[in-house]
């Protein structure tokens, strides 16, 4: 039996480094946000909205082999070298939102990934800059940088090894922080110490400040673990 964690303690979170392998994934994100996902190196990987067209991929073309299935609104990627290591960044528009995807190359068999978008888009408010080119290219830089441990020298890092009181049968533990001048990014690992599996909710990791987050496994069986990256708004306090 898969127990679910209720939204009132994911809430709680102020929101991450092994790839699990699974047959589909599945990405949430709003318009704007970028995520981690995972593509074969040598075979095509399937990249579609989960209730929506892929309408439009922007990217460096001399890193990737873009396929189109118009009739069904997704594409099939692979990198354009079958040794490719490096992440490959792309945008993926639908209808109504972009979505920036940092796509790991992974010696796997062909895989799928499954974008889920943010059911409602809450508009800047007045005086409130809105997702800039420069801001995005922020968030996934400090995605890439926390997955690779490469630290930038404008970045401030900070080693942790501090559990976080969670949810029975979770155990949350904060490993490090890089800290910019606007944002900060947390690497977590989530494991369930429970003895049965526990089944997580990504839109339940998004609380006030939160721009970004990149679950790499949203069930955890007993014993297992999952790292957590999450991107955040800095705070005068941090």
């Amino acid at each position: 039996m898969i127990r679910s964690i209720p939204r009132a303690s994911l809430a709680l979170l102020a929101l991450a480094s092994s790839l699990p392998v699974h047959a589909q994934q599945f990405v949430s994100a709003r318009d704007g946000q970028s995520v981690l996902a995972r593509i074969s190196q040598k075979e095509v990987t399937r990249i579609s909205f989960e209730h929506g067209r892929v309408r439009k991929v922007t990217g460096n073309a001399g890193e990737f082999v873009l396929e189109r299935d118009e009739d069904r609104g997704q594409v099939f990627i692979r990198p354009a070298s079958a040794e490719a290591t490096k992440p490959i960044n792309i945008f993926v528009s639908s209808d109504h939102n972009t979505v920036g995807l940092i796509l790991q190359p992974v010696d796997a068999p062909s895989d799928s990934i499954v974008i889920r978008e943010a059911r409602a888009v809450v508009a800047p408010s007045p005086g409130q800059p809105g997702r800039t080119h420069r801001h995005v290219r922020a968030v996934k830089n400090l995605l890439l940088s926390l997955a690779s441990d490469v630290v930038p020298d404008e970045l401030e890092l900070r080693e942790a090894n501090q559990e976080l009181a969670l949810w029975p049968g979770l155990r949350l533990t904060l490993v490090k922080s890089l800290l910019g001048a606007e944002l900060v990014g947390e690497k977590y690992l989530l494991a369930n110490v429970s003895p049965q599996e526990i089944a997580i909710v990504p839109s339940d990791l998004y609380k006030p400040g939160v721009v970004a987050v990149s679950l790499e496994s949203e069930t955890l069986r007993a014993g297992e673990s999952t790292p957590l990256f999450v991107i955040r708004k800095r705070r005068p306090n941090d």
